[in-house]
C-alpha cells in the first residue's frame, strides 16, 4: 500500500496545496492508516503518486516535522514518529507557539549555517556602547544607592524620551512616559490594559506579526483593516471597529512593517475624531519611526492631533540602535501612565536600571545616530534591492519610505510553501502571511535588510538557488491581496 492510497480526495477544497496534503497526511496519522513507527513515500515518490511538484510534498513534510509527526533519518528516509509530541503551532495553541516562534526560530535554536532573512535588526556596529557605559558608571552609583525598581522608569531617562518625542512634533512630559523592556513588551501592556479574552482589536492587515501573536495569547480577535500605499485609512479604522465591536486599535502609521508605507499628514488628523466618535483607544506603534530611508521627514505621531479619546504611542531603541538594548517605552496621559505603572509592577517591576542608565547616556547622541544608522540602511536596502533584481528578476516589490525590511512579491505560487524550500537551502526567510490578519499576502516575503553586505549577497544567492528548484503546482491558488 503506498501512502497516496490512504489520501483519498484530499485535493478537495481551497487554500495552498501543501496545506491540504499536509492536512490529509495528518488525518491518516490519526487515524491510523498509515501507523505510526512506518516509513512513508520520498519526497520525491509521493509526488510521482499524488502529481504534484516535489517542493509542494517537501513543504508539507517539512510542516508535519515541525508540528511533531515525521522525523527523517539520513538514509533511511521519513518516518512517522511513534511517539507524537502533538504540538499545534500557530493559533490553536495561543501563548505556547504562536508566529513569531516559527518564523523566529533561529532565537531558540541558534543560527548554524543558515543566512537569517528573519529578524529585522541592526547589529550594534559603529554604536558607541562602550562610551555610553563608561559616561553611565557616575549615573550607576547613583542608582545604586536605591533598590533598584522603577515600574515606571528611570526619571533622566523619560526626560530624554520627552525631549525626543518632542522633537517628534508631539509635545512631551516625563510623566507622560512609561519605560518598557522593549517595544514588544509596551504591545503587551496595552493590550492587557484594553482587551479581555474575546474581545475585538482593530489591526492593520498585514501588521508585525509579534503583536499577532500578542493579540492571540491574550485571547484577543483581530479584526482586519487593509493597508493601502498610504497606509490604512482613518474610515477603514473606524468600519472594522464598528463591524466587530473592537475595543481598541492597533496602527503602524509611520515605516510600517512589514510594509513600509507612511500615512499622510491629512490621514492622521481624521483618525481622531473617528476614535472620539468610537471611544475607541488606538496604538500607534512608532518603532520603526526614526529609520526614514527617502530623506524625508515623516508627518507628527497620530498622537498630536488626538481629540478626547487616548491615543498611546510606543516607541523604541531596539530597531534605531540596537536589540540588545531591550528598551521601548509609551508616551500616554498622565491618567493612563498610573494604570499602566500597575501593569508593568505586575509584569516585571520594572526594566532593568543598568540598561536605562546606559540608555539614558545614548540619547544624548541620538541625531548623530540616527543619521548613521539611516545611511547604513540605505546601503543595505541598496545592495539587497540590486542582488535581487539580477538573481530574482520576477520578483517585485515598492521602495520602502523607511524601515528595515523589503516586502516583496512573487509572480506566482505560494510564499509559505517556497520557505519550506529555501530553508532546505540554508536561508530562512519570513512568508508574507505571517504578518496577515485574514488567509492572504501568501504572495509575499519580508526580507530585512540588516545583514552585512557579504551575507546579504550570498542568502540572495541561496534563494535564488531555492526559486530554480520550486516549481509551484499550476492550482495553487495564491492568496492575492496586493497593497498597492
Amino acid at each position: 500500500m503506498t501512502t497516496a492510497s490512504v489520501l483519498g480526495g484530499w485535493q478537495e477544497g481551497g487554500g495552498p496545496i501543501y496545506l491540504r496534503l499536509a492536512s490529509a497526511l495528518r488525518d491518516a496519522f490519526r487515524r491510523g492508516e498509515i501507523p505510526t513507527g512506518s516509513r512513508i513515500s520520498t519526497e520525491r515518490a509521493l509526488a510521482r503518486e499524488v502529481h504534484v511538484s516535489r517542493a509542494t510534498v517537501v513543504a508539507a513534510y517539512d510542516l508535519l516535522r515541525e508540528e511533531g509527526w515525521l522525523e527523517s533519518r539520513q538514509g533511511s528516509g521519513t518516518w512517522v514518529r511513534k511517539h507524537p509530541s502533538m504540538v499545534t503551532l500557530g493559533e490553536q495553541r495561543p501563548g505556547y507557539f504562536g508566529r513569531s516562534t516559527t518564523t523566529l526560530r533561529g532565537l531558540i535554536e541558534g543560527r548554524g549555517e543558515s543566512v537569517e532573512f528573519t529578524v529585522a535588526a541592526l547589529s550594534s556596529g559603529s554604536l558607541p556602547l562602550r562610551e555610553a557605559v563608561e559616561a553611565a558608571m557616575p549615573d550607576l552609583d547613583e542608582a545604586a544607592r536605591g533598590h533598584g525598581y522603577e515600574s515606571v522608569g528611570y526619571l533622566p531617562l523619560r526626560e530624554r524620551i520627552a525631549d525626543h518625542m518632542t522633537a517628534w512634533g508631539l509635545p512631551s512630559r516625563a510623566e507622560q512616559i512609561v519605560v518598557t523592556t522593549g517595544a514588544q513588551q509596551a504591545i503587551g501592556m496595552l493590550a492587557a490594559l484594553y482587551g479581555r479574552s474575546g474581545d475585538a482589536v482593530v489591526v492593520e492587515d498585514p501588521t508585525y506579526f509579534g503583536a499577532i501573536d500578542i493579540f492571540t495569547a491574550l485571547g484577543l480577535r483581530p479584526e482586519p483593516a487593509q493597508v493601502g500605499i498610504q497606509g490604512v485609512r482613518a474610515e477603514a479604522i473606524g468600519r472594522a471597529a464598528v463591524r466587530s465591536g473592537a475595543r481598541f486599535a492597533y496602527v503602524m502609521p509611520t515605516y510600517h512593517n512589514p510594509v513600509g508605507v507612511v500615512m499622510p499628514e491629512r490621514e492622521r488628523r481624521e483618525v481622531a475624531p473617528v476614535t472620539t466618535a468610537l471611544h475607541l483607544p488606538l496604538v500607534e506603534d512608532l518603532t520603526l519611526a526614526a529609520l526614514s530611508l527617502d530623506g524625508q521627514e515623516p508627518p507628527p505621531p497620530i498622537a498630536t492631533f488626538a481629540g478626547e479619546v487616548p491615543v498611546l504611542t510606543i516607541g523604541s531603541l531596539s530597531k534605531l540602535m540596537w536589540g540588545g538594548l531591550r528598551l521601548g517605552w509609551i508616551r500616554a496621559p498622565e491618567e493612563v501612565v498610573l494604570r499602566l505603572a500597575k501593569v508593568k509592577l505586575v509584569m516585571d517591576h520594572g526594566s532593568s536600571l543598568v540598561t536605562q542608565c546606559v540608555a539614558a547616556r545614548l540619547f544624548e547622541r541620538v541625531d548623530e545616530i540616527r543619521a548613521e544608522r539611516r545611511r547604513l540602511a540605505r546601503e543595505r536596502l541598496d545592495l539587497l534591492m540590486a542582488e535581487l533584481r539580477e538573481h530574482v528578476p520576477g520578483w517585485t516589490w515598492n521602495e520602502p519610505a523607511g524601515g528595515l525590511a523589503l516586502w516583496v512579491r512573487l509572480p506566482y505560487g505560494s510564499a509559505q510553501a517556497f520557505a519550506y524550500v529555501a530553508a532546505r537551502h540554508g536561508v530562512d526567510v519570513v512568508p508574507g502571511g505571517a504578518s496577515a490578519i485574514s488567509s492572504g499576502f501568501d504572495d509575499h516575503l519580508r526580507i530585512p535588510f540588516v545583514a552585512e553586505p557579504e551575507v546579504l549577497r550570498e542568502g540572495v544567492r541561496r534563494l535564488a538557488a531555492a526559486w530554480d528548484e520550486y516549481a509551484p503546482d499550476e492550482d495553487v491558488p495564491t492568496a492575492v491581496r496586493s497593497v498597492v
